[in-house]
């Protein structure tokens, strides 16, 4: 039973830390200074992006790794459940910005000003390699 509630408890604050608004991440940033790890997603119908999910958003190694060095934004563009007017708005003016061709999953690294620092590819690595490519990207 504790095991279950420790888990739920790490499943809530895992996705506590990828942001759904913008205008909170992008604040966060320059407060703090990070770089933005923007990931466009489509959360109920782009496979790999579900598996991008899974495997790296919620990995606990990427999770910490992500607290002391980046703001995750998720722009989300579901097919069936519906996002609010403003957010949708925002997640299009971000989509015509940094990801004018529609790719999903996308991952863009930005800087606090939001100005476009790279493209950060993903090709199903793992959540180290994955990690090693942002490193090598922020320097």
């Amino acid at each position: 039973m504790r095991l279950v509630i420790l888990m739920l408890i790490c499943t809530i604050s895992a996705k506590g830390q990828v942001l759904q608004n913008p205008h909170t991440a992008f604040a966060q940033a320059a407060q703090t200074g990070k770089k933005i790890m923007l990931v466009f997603s489509g959360s109920d119908w782009c496979i790999p992006c579900i598996q991008f999910n899974k495997k790296i958003l919620t990995d606990s190694t990427f999770l910490h790794f992500a607290q002391d060095n980046l703001v995750i934004l998720e722009a989300d563009f579901p097919q069936r459940k519906k996002i609010a007017s403003p957010l949708r708005t925002q997640y299009d003016s971000l989509a015509a910005a940094f990801n004018p061709k529609g790719s999903f999953p996308q991952v863009v690294l930005l800087s606090p000003e939001k100005k476009l620092m790279a493209n950060v590819p993903y090709q199903q690595e793992t959540t180290a390699g994955f990690i090693s490519t942002l490193k090598h990207l922020m320097q």
